[in-house]
């Protein structure tokens, strides 16, 4: 690049054949003579230029240039990608520079050196910091980096041991020993010990931040050598998917005092993170993972412009409407399923307009036929519950328009199927009579739910993970979307709800008690349900070991490539 870097410099001084000094060459490269005839000599061997030095008085030296600069800068940027070389034909570009460069992306991924596969992920990974993330992808890539106690296994829909390696509970369900595995290394080689666990579970617990109510009754939590005893203030049959939680991994003690601890997180997971910028994220698969190791070396997450061209050998993530895309040949495999999960339109309570359960029904109402014939369209079905399988909305419309505030504040967050649906709503609430205001907010901005005083109307989703059961707990029991927007009584009663679930032993009952809560939500209109998504994945013949995930993605850890 330095040498691309002269020549520009040359080229611009020097933009056809003429006689040329070596004095003036050197005066324009702003370099001595020496350094300016070694210059000249690199660019001739690249075959660049033409250099014929005079020799002898009254013999002038010649220069001719064979190629154009813009051309070997595209060159050298390209072989840059073929490398896998992001940052640095990144780097110093302008950003009309960048943003053609980024055009070109989707002609690297696939399968690169053997062991990796480069991957198109459409942003940047926010912040990995595992008590703080509620977004699907950054909890799905937290769990191939960390590890807890236990974890859930999808194949057998059973909680099975990871860390610990065996666990013993009282008659009461209050006091628990986990034991660790011997052998057990972070990324960083430390050792995993007690006290790790130790600090990790008491982070999660007195930490402000979306799961830490989740983690109020462990009382104690106390670890000797590979011992660790956890007593509980109130018992919990879901303990062990707690600790199979994304929130529940487990990082070495005092490591979120590093100031890159959120962007490049260590566990003890079946893979490093050993990148994460603007461009790229890059894990690596780690050797000293308890289980069997990664079948892929490493995996490369692009950032790379939605709506770019794929190449052939490649895995594409489908969402919204992932069966109006064709997959690019008969070759290719396609998995589908419904999200187990909805978008939804949640009213703030503190208008007076959305506060009684039927005045936000009668919206949510209103909203559904523009929310259907945008679903129509996208070729998604419509929600009437969280799941798929749950019917808690009545079947109704309303072509009566309900009252509303004067103006209306709309917020969601960037997500291209939010925000049509945020369109969809904000005209459907102006054919009422509103004035809206649409705020597309970073999803880093909306996740802390610091627009909770002054929004009046909020369209998100959610998107349950492996354990459907946990996911459907944790939204009830954690500091979800639902929770800000409802009120204190309200809040109060999902509460006590949320301990039952908790107490009851039987799998069965807490599941009916978890669906009623989940119809009561709709019947009080606390969340509207609109639509529903179906996700997938394409993925070429060179691509083995490909599993749809609940959230839309794969065990990273079973991915290979054909040679």
């Amino acid at each position: 690049m330095r040498l691309l870097d002269h020549f520009q410099r040359l080229a611009e001084w020097h933009p056809s054949a003429h006689a040329s000094g070596l004095a003036q060459i050197a005066a324009a490269l702003c370099c001595s003579e020496r350094n300016a005839r070694l210059l000249l000599k690199r660019m001739q061997e690249q075959g660049w230029i033409d250099w014929q030095p005079g020799n002898g008085r009254g013999h002038r030296s010649r220069l001719s240039l064979l190629q154009d600069h813009d051309n070997l800068r595209l060159q050298r940027l390209h072989h840059l990608l073929a490398d896998g070389k992001l940052e640095a034909a990144f780097d110093g570009l302008p950003n009309a520079g960048r943003e053609r460069l980024k055009q070109s992306l989707p002609g690297y991924l696939g399968s690169g050196r053997a062991g990796t596969l480069r991957m198109p992920f459409y942003r940047p990974l926010h912040a990995l910091d595992a008590i703080h993330i509620n977004r699907r992808t950054e909890q799905h890539i937290i769990m191939q980096i960390c590890a807890g106690l236990t974890e859930y296994d999808r194949a057998s829909e059973q909680i099975i041991p990871a860390l610990a390696h065996r666990w013993d509970a009282s008659a009461d369900g209050r006091n628990w020993e986990f034991i660790l595995r011997p052998g057990l290394q972070f990324h960083d080689g430390r050792p995993v010990r007690a006290e790790d666990v130790v600090y990790s579970l008491q982070r999660a617990r007195d930490t402000d931040g979306p799961y830490r109510a989740m983690f109020a009754h462990l009382a104690n939590i106390s670890g000797n050598e590979r011992s660790m005893k956890l007593q509980l203030s109130k018992p919990d049959h879901l303990l062990l998917h707690l600790l199979a939680h994304h929130a529940a991994v487990i990082v070495p003690v005092d490591d979120s005092q590093r100031a890159d601890f959120a962007t490049l997180p260590i566990g003890a997971g079946p893979f490093r993170l050993i990148r994460n910028n603007e461009h790229r994220a890059t894990l690596a698969a780690f050797d000293g993972y308890f289980r069997e190791r990664a079948l892929l070396d490493e995996i490369d997450l692009w950032v790379v412009p939605l709506g770019s061209p794929f190449p052939e050998v490649d895995l594409h993530l489908a969402h919204a409407s992932p069966d109006q895309v064709p997959a690019p040949d008969d070759s290719w495999s396609r998995i589908r399923a419904l999200e187990q999960g909805c978008d939804l339109v949640m009213l703030n309570p503190a208008r007076a307009e959305f506060s009684t359960p039927a005045a936000r029904l009668a919206v949510g109402t209103w909203l559904r036929p523009a929310a259907a014939e945008l679903a129509a369209k996208e070729t998604r079905p419509m929600a009437f519950g969280m799941l798929p399988q749950w019917r808690h909305l009545p079947e109704q419309t309303s072509t009566t328009a309900p009252t509303l505030p004067a103006h209306l504040d709309l917020v969601t967050y960037e997500l291209d199927s939010h925000i049509a649906l945020t369109h969809c709503v904000a005209d459907r609430l102006r054919e009422a009579g509103a004035d809206v205001s649409i705020h597309i907010l970073p999803f880093p901005e909306f996740g802390p739910y610091g627009w909770r005083d002054w929004a009046d109307v909020v369209i998100a989703g959610d998107v349950l993970d492996n354990d459907m059961e946990f996911g459907l707990y944790s939204w009830l029991a954690g500091e979800s979307l639902v929770n800000q927007m409802m009120d204190k009584t309200a809040r109060t009663s999902l509460a006590k709800a949320s301990a039952k679930i908790a107490a009851e032993a039987d799998a069965s009952k807490r599941a009916a008690l978890i669906e009623t809560c989940f119809a009561r939500m709709v019947e009080q209109a606390w969340i509207l349900p609109m639509r529903h998504t179906r996700h997938g994945i394409d993925y070429g013949p060179q691509l083995g070991g490909v599993t749809l995930a609940r959230c839309g993605w794969m065990d990273f850890r079973k991915l290979w490539l054909r040679p």
